[in-house]
């Protein structure tokens, strides 16, 4: 029997696609430098702000957001990990997931009125 084989890419386009569901985040930004300066330049992709380490069958995913102003930052983050860890255990298998959350920012509430 083969193998079925997921790459780092594909595990971070899938939890990119995850967190963009979940109520409060205003987006992914990119977690080192370098990636901010491509993103600059228009070399953006779906899965910047998602770091993802694989460690034997243990996989580890860091998520870098900016949260929407106004809400509570501590629900969100954890709406965020549930989602992340049920939709990956959910289309991919892998078992043996660790979402961490870091927030980059907070844009702040816009009113119009």
């Amino acid at each position: 029997m083969g193998k079925i084989i997921i790459s780092q890419n594909s595990i971070s386009k899938l939890a990119a696609l995850a967190v963009m569901e979940c109520y409060g985040v205003v987006g992914l930004v990119p977690a080192r430098l370098g990636d901010r300066f491509l993103s600059l330049l228009g070399k953006e992709n779906l899965s910047r702000g998602v770091d993802v380490k694989i460690d034997g069958k243990n996989v580890t995913i860091n998520l870098y957001v900016i949260l929407q102003g106004g809400i509570k930052v501590s629900e969100v983050a954890s709406t965020i990990i549930s989602q992340v860890s049920y939709k990956m255990k959910k289309l991919t298998g892998i078992k043996n997931i660790d979402v961490n959350v870091v927030i980059r920012g907070i844009r702040r509430e816009e009113y119009l009125g």
